[in-house]
């Protein structure tokens, strides 16, 4: 009985000790508890850091120059934008920059081998996609880029891409089955109607010429020499559906027995010589027909849900600190 009279009263003492450290004296202990938050508080105000991620600092600047990117992507300017829109923008991105940061992290620590062929291959035809090298360069200072930053970093993004595809890739297999059914569960609108996507249109193969509005008199000119076989054809022929012509020229060959050269037809477009060789009746289509769009579908629909649930999971285990006020 002493025994445990002097542990419970060793308790008291040591838990009257802690309350009143903690609650009342604001002693060493509680010093100790709150420190490294408001140093890491401390240390962000003086270096300007808008968030930790396992540790690294995210700073201001990086935030800055990854909104600038985001605006100039999408031909935004941030001068146009109200104060608490812009504000929305920033936060935004910084979500996406802790994102991106929480990939890299995490393939730099699995050591996902790239090859470096893929890589260059990679940045070849990214830079491919410009007029010129010196487009692309312009491009790349304004987003605060040099070319070897630009090869740096798409040489980076490739790699995360390239991590990413492999973590998630268990999770993305779309089988012939599931695709089989997902046609069957959408083909049809309620009614049996095909759904659009999932039927061939009617179409015509059209040979057309399109001359000015203004040139009627040549247009009919014209129109008459081909009709007598002294002018030939015009474009090279090509399927047209009702939606893709203007609407005075869908009603004009879509007309029942329409066939062969048809009298001028007048448009917003101009005036139209067309000839119709063939007709194509609507048709539903077969899954084989829209196979390969709708495994693409899927694929794209399961990656991105398969993404978000890997970034929620890397959240969930990392160490993030937010410092709002910096933002």
């Amino acid at each position: 009985m002493k025994n445990l009279s002097w542990r419970w009263m060793l308790y008291l003492v040591v838990g009257g000790y802690l309350l009143l450290d903690l609650k009342v004296f604001h002693g060493p202990l509680r010093d100790a508890i709150r420190n490294p938050r408001e140093a890491a508080l401390v240390e962000a105000r003086e270096r300007g850091w808008v968030a930790l991620v396992n540790r690294e600092p995210l700073t201001k600047a990086q935030l800055d120059l990854a909104v600038a990117r985001h605006l100039y992507q999408r031909g935004l300017d941030a001068a146009a934008i109200p104060s608490k829109n812009l504000d929305m923008i920033r936060r935004g991105v910084l979500q996406t920059l802790i994102d991106d940061t929480l990939v890299r992290q995490y393939a730099d620590g699995d050591r996902h081998p790239v090859p470096e062929e893929e890589t260059a291959a990679f940045v070849a035809a990214w830079k491919a996609g410009f007029a010129s090298r010196d487009d692309f360069l312009a491009r790349a200072t304004a987003q605060g880029l040099d070319e070897k930053a630009l090869d740096a970093e798409l040489a980076r993004i490739w790699t995360r891409k390239r991590w990413l595809e492999n973590r998630i890739a268990p999770g993305i297999e779309v089988t012939e089955e599931e695709a089989r059914q997902w046609f069957e569960n959408n083909r049809v609108e309620t009614g049996g109607k095909p759904r659009p996507g999932f039927f061939e249109p009617e179409a015509v193969r059209l040979r057309e010429t399109l001359l000015p509005a203004t040139d009627e008199a040549k247009a009919r000119q014209l129109h008459a020499d081909r009709k007598n076989g002294a002018e030939p054809g015009g474009d090279e022929p090509r399927w047209r559906s009702r939606d893709e012509l203007p609407e005075s020229v869908a009603a004009a060959v879509f007309a029942d027995g329409a066939q062969g050269l048809i009298d001028p037809i007048l448009s917003p477009e101009g005036w139209h010589l067309v000839e119709v060789l063939e007709r194509r009746e609507s048709r539903a289509l077969a899954f084989e027909d829209v196979s390969d769009e709708i495994f693409a579908h899927l694929e794209a629909q399961r990656t991105e849900e398969t993404v978000r649930d890997l970034l929620e999971k890397l959240r969930k285990v990392a160490n993030l600190q937010l410092f709002p006020e910096n933002i």
